[in-house]
């Protein structure tokens, strides 16, 4: 159900990523990237879409040397208590998206797939992905998770990977999350229909990727935020 009044969402800066180990597919192009989060100021109580990166671990601190903020920190800036937050969704479980969850005690929004995915070795800090049995609120799909404010499931950059949709007003703001990982390539990758491999969780998932690009696009969001890029508005589809 659509929101007929706008919401304030406001895009959180928890880091930027100043290295990245020789074996990383950004490595030979690599520029320092932000991660950001996002707090939806819904009026049945705030949302947070990704913790962005944890502290205090020695390896994520050597391979990425992150300038890393408080997740608590930027939701007081923003005028919210932790102790508010009605609801956290992961857009994923790799380090830079859940590193913070446990500053926070609201239910988590993961796919089971997602979960499933990051028991694998190498794909994140286990210490961070964990979601807490009592905390856990798990999808296997698209789902609408308040009034306005819906799920998609876009695997590609990792099996589970989920964008949400915001339709407040004559808006449609979509959190595309890492879909993709430039917001400056979104056109033209929807264009070529080709998804860029290096953001793929490997090549056997360009084919949903693609599909989940395509998908966002046939929903013709009028902005679209991205974890690890600057906004995009006023889209003309």
């Amino acid at each position: 159900m659509r929101l007929q009044q706008p919401v304030r969402i406001d895009t959180l800066l928890l880091a930027t990523v100043t290295e990245v180990p020789a074996w990383h597919p950004e490595h030979d192009r690599f520029e320092a990237f932000p991660v950001h989060a996002f707090l939806i100021h819904h009026p049945g109580g705030a949302i947070v879409v990704d913790t962005g990166i944890g502290f205090d671990n020695s390896l994520i601190e050597e391979m990425y040397k992150p300038d890393s903020h408080r997740l608590v920190d930027a939701l007081h800036a923003n005028g919210v208590d932790e102790r508010d937050v009605a609801m956290v969704v992961n857009s994923h479980l790799h380090f830079d998206h859940c590193g913070q969850n446990h500053t926070v005690n609201a239910p988590i929004v993961v796919q089971q797939s997602e979960l499933a995915a990051a028991t694998a070795p190498h794909y994140t800090v286990p210490e961070w992905a964990v979601v807490p049995a009592h905390r856990a609120l798990l999808l296997d799909g698209d789902a609408e998770i308040a009034d306005g404010v819906r799920v998609i499931h876009t695997p590609g950059h990792t099996p589970g990977h989920q964008s949400v949709m915001i339709e407040c007003g004559d808006a449609r703001v979509l959190i595309a999350a890492q879909c993709i990982f430039r917001g400056s390539a979104w056109g033209n990758e929807v264009e070529r229909a080709r998804v860029e491999t290096a953001n793929l969780h490997s090549h056997e998932w360009a084919a949903a990727a693609q599909t989940s690009l395509e998908r966002l696009r046939s929903m013709r969001p009028t902005s679209v935020l991205f974890s690890h890029d600057a906004p995009l508005a006023a889209l003309a589809w």
